[in-house]
């Protein structure tokens, strides 16, 4: 779905790069203090490291396997916006699934740096029983973004 006064290219681009930005230094910040806690609703809300060598909800997978086939898929999702943007690239816009998929790759690269740095993503953010950080959010946020948008799309027609 294209909307008329989406964001530009470039800000699309620089918007999903402070993210990625923003979310290493909270995982620096994470790692220089690994022993503090802040938590701002009992043990439900809050700040806590944690270093998660599993995949999402901890489960457990090869950190070398991660290493190896996590570049592929950004790789892959790389080229799938880039051959379903030529028409919107050339107006300098992008529609909502190519934001979308800026945010999980942006996300996915940011995860993929502590893999490589760490052997474990880096988790600080408390959320009832789990610890996520900025680039799962980014990653949730731009696959409800797809869903959204399919939904609308499938409405439509």
């Amino acid at each position: 779905m294209y909307i008329k006064k989406f964001p530009s290219v470039t800000t699309i681009l620089v918007g999903a790069g402070f993210f990625l930005f923003a979310d290493q230094f909270l995982k620096w910040v994470a790692r220089s203090n690994p022993e503090f806690e802040y938590h701002i609703f009992g043990k439900w809300l809050g700040w806590e490291y944690m270093a998660n060598s599993g995949i999402a909800f901890s489960l457990p997978f090869p950190n070398w396997l991660l290493v190896l086939i996590t570049p592929l898929i950004i790789f892959g999702l790389i080229i799938w916006a880039i051959k379903h943007a030529p028409h919107s690239m050339e107006h300098g816009t992008w529609n909502m699934e190519h934001v979308s998929f800026a945010l999980i790759i942006s996300g996915a690269i940011s995860n993929f740096i502590d893999r490589v740095l760490f052997s474990a993503t880096i988790d600080y953010l408390r959320i009832f029983t789990g610890v996520i950080n900025l680039a799962d959010v980014m990653i949730v946020i731009g696959a409800g973004m797809i869903v959204w948008d399919s939904l609308l799309f499938v409405t439509k027609k």
